[in-house]
């Protein structure tokens, strides 16, 4: 039998607005350690959903769920003292535990049935663990010190009285700059900023997507209507997410963008960590890396690339795709400088920011590594089971019949350039030909370098003014831009 000897220690504040009501300019000041505090100790093996409510129902017998709510300190939070900028700008370092976290779902296959689903049939979610939920291995890499976890305990009086902290919600405190977690079309959550905010929505940007993927988002997950309901609203940066950049460590692989790829079409390599530089170091030039765009304001009026929580450590990764690019030759040796890291070969082996999107988690843009095979490289792609039959063209006494809405769908390739195209209707000779072009080199890189803007006569009377070629030139970027699984090549149509 093993023994935990550091179980996770929970301290406590209790807000109670009950017995002695708060002001919200009160909540959000030194006062709370006038409040009620506790302690209590959980095993990193309990459920996370069962340490929960012993908290509530410790911190108040007898009083309805309804009335409880719990808040737990957030990482990373503003520190005057050390210079750490917080996700947010407003907020006091307490983010609202929402309950949905503390169950894992793990991602739905989609399937065709062939019968209706069965009511009562049990659900795949699994309630997480103390130690799951609080991500303990990542953050605590250290398991013989203990983990302390603080928590505020927030009382109301009923179910109809307004919480005495419900300005500190996320969703109420958003400002644009703010950084935090946010869920894409595909049910992937990222780290993300703030664009725009409107009474609610909200506009976020996607770290390491281009600003095409920028999505608008509900702020209230109640409040959503429309194509809006069945989207999460942003949650507190890093709750969905996991801390990986700060636990990065040489010998770990990342995905680095390729030098030489455009902005708006970047391309992505696996690499190799070699060294980590302290947070403390001063920045060091960076060369040889990848052109990003440029979205966030320098304070000068100048835009600059973003970077997450503006953060400036510094990685050096070898990226082997790159080795050729090198315009010096390679040492047979590798040497190292005076500050003991090893010497940069750019864009070989570079110095990237590793807050910057220059730089992402492994598998995030490209699919996980399989065997080698000399096997043709095939995929199956199936629709969702709940998606209804809707007539593709409108039909004339029902002649073409019905089936699925024919779309683009975001997604990974299984290989560069090898991207399926949905059958419009009719255009199946269309795509066969549209596949063989695609693999003519010569042709394609005219395209996708944008030499064919010199050819276009828009002055041809028989001509179409070049919107044949603008419009294939815009289906080979899709193409190759590595973000889609599936095309519909509707403009082409």
């Amino acid at each position: 039998n093993s023994v935990e000897v550091y179980p996770v220690e929970f301290h406590y504040s209790i807000i109670d607005g009950v017995s002695s009501p708060l002001t919200p300019a009160a909540v959000n000041t030194n006062s709370l350690r006038h409040c009620q505090q506790g302690m209590a100790l959980a095993s990193r093996a309990s459920l996370a959903k069962n340490v929960i409510h012993d908290l509530e129902r410790a911190a108040s017998p007898g009083r309805s769920s309804a009335c409880i709510r719990l808040w737990m300190k957030s990482r990373p939070y503003a520190d005057v003292q050390t210079g750490i900028k917080g996700a947010t700008k407003n907020g006091d370092g307490f983010d609202l535990i929402d309950l949905d976290s503390l169950v894992f779902s793990p991602p739905k296959k989609p399937k065709m049935p062939k019968s209706p689903p069965r009511s009562g049939r049990k659900s795949n979610d699994r309630p997480l663990t103390v130690g799951e939920w609080l991500k303990i291995g990542l953050t605590q890499p250290q398991k013989s010190q203990p983990v302390v976890v603080e928590l505020l305990i927030e009382i109301r009086s009923s179910p109809t009285v307004r919480w005495v902290r419900e300005s500190l919600e996320l969703e109420n405190r958003l400002q644009v700059g703010d950084f935090v977690d946010a869920q894409d079309s595909a049910r992937q959550w990222y780290e993300a900023i703030v664009r725009e905010v409107a009474p609610d929505t909200v506009k976020v940007h996607y770290f390491g997507w281009g600003s095409k993927w920028d999505a608008i988002l509900p702020r209230r997950r109640d409040a959503a209507e429309g194509k809006l309901k069945s989207k999460s609203p942003p949650e507190p940066l890093w709750s969905r997410t996991s801390r990986w950049r700060e636990q990065i460590k040489v010998g770990d692989e990342v995905e680095v963008r390729e030098s030489s790829s455009l902005v708006q079409r970047p391309k992505w390599h696996r690499a190799t960590v070699l060294a980590v530089a302290r947070e403390t170091d001063p920045p060091r030039e960076l060369v040889g890396g990848a052109e990003l765009e440029a979205m966030d304001d320098n304070g000068h009026g100048k835009k600059v690339p973003l970077l997450l929580l503006n953060r400036k450590r510094q990685i050096l990764v070898e990226v082997p795709q790159e080795r050729l690019k090198c315009t010096s030759p390679l040492p047979t040796v590798r040497s190292k400088n005076d500050d003991g890291f090893p010497a940069a070969q750019p864009p070989f082996i570079r110095w990237v920011n590793l807050y910057s999107e220059e730089i992402c988690q492994v598998n995030t843009h490209q699919t996980r590594e399989k065997k080698q095979t000399d096997a043709p490289a095939t995929a199956s792609y199936v629709m969702e089971s709940k998606r209804e039959l809707v007539e593709v063209m409108k039909p004339f006494n029902n002649i073409h019949g019905s089936g699925f809405v024919r779309e683009s769908l975001r997604g990974n390739p299984i290989a560069s350039g090898t991207v399926g195209l949905h059958n419009l209707g009719n255009s199946c000779y269309m795509n066969s030909i549209l596949q063989c072009l695609n693999q003519i080199k010569p042709i394609t890189n005219f395209f996708l370098q944008g030499e064919y803007l010199k050819e276009i006569n828009k002055n041809n009377p028989l001509g179409s003014g070049g919107r044949i070629s603008t419009a294939y030139a815009s289906f080979l970027n899709d193409v190759w831009g590595n973000d889609y699984s599936i095309l519909a090549p509707r403009l082409l149509k």
